[in-house]
């Protein structure tokens, strides 16, 4: 075959994208659990400020169908059923969203609450996830009412819509 006809060509670019998605198909299967594996162990070092002498099972499958919000990730129960927390998400002023776990203790009580990602205004929506507010929803109690901040409407709005659907299944899970 001619190196100079377009047949030829056309074959050697078709070798050299089949190889090429080849190696990219290998790297991402040989990356892909790692990446997986460091998230979970980022939530679980999340999940061990709240009940530090614990273990987590993840109970996603079990319960979220029962969400009807679609505002929670995820569900992990402590070992000893002392608690569950929520992985939750929301759209606050910043429309990439913000994602926070929020725990409750058996008795319907916050057993923390941390912001996973957010990339609210700095001063205005950030407030929210500032050691004084954290304080105040950490104080609440299932059907307490949430603390709003002046000024960060919609990131306080997407936090609370957050903590009231996980409210919400923790009443199902907890009958």
């Amino acid at each position: 075959m001619n190196k100079d006809s377009s047949t030829y060509k056309m074959i050697l670019l078709g070798i050299v994208c089949a190889v090429c998605g080849l190696l990219l198909s290998v790297a991402n299967s040989l990356t892909a659990p790692v990446i997986a594996e460091n998230k979970i162990a980022a939530i679980k070092s999340s999940l061990q400020e709240f009940y530090p002498d614990s273990d987590f099972e993840d109970v996603t499958d079990k319960y979220l169908s029962e969400d009807t919000t679609g505002l929670i990730d995820n569900v992990y129960a402590t070992s000893d059923n002392s608690g569950y927390i929520f992985k939750c998400h929301g759209i606050g002023y910043n429309s990439n969203g913000l994602t926070f776990l929020i725990g409750f203790n058996t008795d319907g009580s916050v057993s923390g609450f941390k912001a996973l990602e957010q990339n609210e205004t700095n001063g205005v929506g950030s407030k929210y996830f500032d050691d004084d507010n954290v304080k105040k929803v950490e104080s609440i109690k299932i059907g307490d009412d949430i603390p709003m901040i002046s000024g960060a409407t919609l990131t306080s709005t997407a936090v609370k819509n957050g903590i009231l659907a996980a409210e919400d299944l923790f009443n199902k899970i907890n009958g």
